[in-house]
């Protein structure tokens, strides 16, 4: 199914294909070069164990990763959004997938096959770059992630995951933050791997020292260097 003007401009707008002309973003997709899936939610279109699989950009929606264990059982990876990535470590060889990717909601996905990637690696060098660029900060977000699974609590793994994103502390002038949260208490802790019980005990616990509020669907957070203080009283790790 064809992308929409809407989808196209959204795609477009990714930050890995800004560093490609639009016209050759536009010519690749009138031709159909890749999938361009339009997803209901709770949909699979990748699995594990795939092959070559080529470079998927998320046009809009959330998309979530995940592996199964011995016992059935689902593990959540993460979550991608409009503007990221899916794919790219199976690029330039044989490397299976590691990972299932389902809608979480309703989105748009567009694949670049792995030959149309190489091509424009060639012909575009920022964007050759720009690739290396994405696939270190993956790596890098990776073993991040792990350090603060090892070393860290529940309530910690909860806002260096949702508020720090490890290292990327909010701000703003007036030191506030509001956080909409729009993934499933359930699919967080798996995410965070911890119990739906930790997880709710970890925002109570948040939510009784006054450092969240519950503001519509997500918290308002009054004061991110106090938040930042309390689940990492020596500082944060990175």
């Amino acid at each position: 199914m064809s992308f929409s003007d809407t989808e196209l401009g959204l795609i477009k707008s990714a930050p890995l294909l800004g560093e490609v002309p639009a016209h050759v973003v536009n010519a690749a997709v009138a031709a159909q070069l890749g999938e361009q899936l339009l997803l209901p939610p709770d949909t699979v279109f990748l699995k594990a164990g795939q092959r070559q699989t080529g470079l998927w950009v998320i046009a809009h929606g959330t998309i979530e990763t995940f592996i199964v264990d011995a016992a059935g059982r689902e593990k959540i990876l993460d979550f991608a959004a409009i503007g990221g990535t899916l794919g790219e470590e199976t690029l330039f060889g044989d490397r299976p997938l590691q990972y299932t990717a389902r809608s979480l909601t309703q989105a748009a996905v567009l694949q670049l096959p792995e030959t149309l990637v190489a091509e424009w690696m060639e012909r575009y060098p920022p964007f050759a770059r720009r690739l290396t660029a994405l696939i270190a900060e993956r790596i890098d977000y990776l073993g991040r992630d792990v350090l603060t699974f090892c070393t860290k609590k529940a309530t910690a793994r909860l806002v260096c995951y949702l508020v720090c994103h490890f290292n990327q502390t909010p701000a703003s002038p007036d030191g506030t933050h509001s956080l909409h949260l729009a993934i499933p208490r359930n699919k967080l802790a798996s995410r965070l791997s911890i119990s739906d019980s930790h997880l709710s005990r970890a925002f109570r616990e948040l939510e009784e020292a006054s450092l969240i509020v519950r503001q519509g669907r997500g918290y308002f957070i009054p004061d991110v260097a106090a938040l930042s203080q309390y689940v990492c009283p020596a500082g944060c790790d990175f």
